[in-house]
């Protein structure tokens, strides 16, 4: 399969992810929530599982670019000046409106010491403080602990049974952390942000990852029927957890892991037999934009929600009520994402590869001239 192909699918479905997302918060940020029908409202109470998918596909991609990164002079400072500048430019812009709106009014604001470990992306680490400052930032403060050691892991997972072995160890370590004999510590690691609860998911994705290294070579014909299976694997896993978690039959973090695996079958299935019903323009487009889609959207959605009671006030029927105010926050929240890639995600990410090709050209020019005093 091309490698625009795949990198069709993966935006595809980081596209739907961020979606996912901003339709549950829709739903779960106003106070009282938006009511919606028990089916509706089933499918839209799993939508936080989409930062799950995230994880997966942030894995997985990682792993599938860094061996280019691996073939540049220096590998470690491509990977990081790659990832601090494609995350750092609209975080910290979204970090400074926060900080504005927080220390307004009856607010008391946010402490320096706070404000320095929202900055260095460290909130995950201090209790109190994991969801961070930005809303629904919680996930980039992992992705970034994730970011910190993924070199380290990539070195030795390097192969579909290391693979396995790792993703298998995770789910062990954090299934007894969950249990409770891993201790007090374990039992917290567990919990909403707690690394524990989504180291697995990360290992899901490089296993999908190596999987996909590993099933691509098959011929076209066979690799579509296999891609079908996962689909339909996949597919009937996701309906039986939303079904098992509506009716509260699963923990929280038992049921992330399952999500999160399950979520990694369907990637590989997608890699395979991409359906153009999932894989298309407008998810690609959605996934181009989905980072200042994610970020952006609780804002959105703040404001809009003396709107949602007067639509909900005016159309009695409670799903085309909230299809409604679904539909007007996504008409809002996907052009301001636009102008977010555009100006900022972008424009930030050119920095990055600029700052990159700076140090190298300086380290060449030095090795050069040592070359000549030899």
């Amino acid at each position: 399969m091309a490698p625009s192909n795949r990198l069709a699918f993966l935006d595809a479905l980081r596209g739907l992810a961020a979606v996912y997302v901003v339709i549950f918060h829709v739903m779960a940020m106003p106070s009282p929530a938006l009511a919606t029908g028990p089916v509706l409202g089933a499918i839209l109470a799993m939508g936080g599982t989409g930062v799950a998918l995230f994880f997966v596909i942030s894995a997985f991609s990682l792993a599938y670019t860094m061996p280019r990164h691996a073939a540049t002079p220096r590998p470690l400072l491509s990977f990081y000046l790659h990832r601090v500048f494609r995350i750092a430019p609209l975080f910290f812009v979204l970090l400074a409106f926060s900080i504005w709106r927080d220390g307004r009014g009856s607010h008391a604001g946010h402490s320096a010491t706070e404000i320095l470990a929202n900055v260095t992306f460290t909130f995950n680490l201090f209790d109190g403080w994991e969801a961070g400052i930005v809303w629904a930032s919680w996930a980039i403060g992992v992705e970034m602990l994730f970011y910190a050691v993924f070199p380290l892991l990539f070195h030795f997972i390097h192969t579909l049974t290391r693979a396995s072995v790792a993703a298998l160890l995770g789910t062990i370590i954090s299934l007894l952390a969950v249990t409770g004999m891993l201790g007090a510590p374990g039992l917290a690691a567990t919990g909403d942000y707690g690394l524990l609860r989504h180291l697995p998911v990360f290992l899901y994705g490089i296993l999908a990852y190596h999987a996909f290294k590993a099933l691509h070579v098959m011929q076209p014909s066979k690799a579509r029927r296999c891609g079908m299976g996962l689909l339909v694997i996949g597919g009937t896993v996701l309906i039986g957890l939303t079904l098992a978690s509506a009716r509260a039959a699963l923990s929280p973090a038992i049921g992330w892991g399952l999500f999160g695996a399950t979520y990694a079958v369907l990637l590989l299935g997608m890699s395979l037999f991409p359906l153009s019903a999932v894989v298309n323009r407008a998810t690609t487009y959605l996934g181009q934009v989905s980072y200042s889609l994610y970020l952006a959207h609780p804002i959105v959605i703040a404001l809009l929600i003396p709107v949602f009671r007067r639509i909900q006030t005016s159309v009695p029927q409670p799903d085309l009520a909230y299809l409604a105010c679904a539909a007007l926050t996504l008409g809002i929240a996907i052009p301001l994402a636009q102008l977010g890639y555009r100006f900022i995600e972008v424009p930030g990410i050119r920095a990055g590869h600029r700052l990159l090709a700076y140090i190298n050209a300086r380290r060449t020019t030095a090795m050069e001239r040592a070359d000549q005093r030899e």
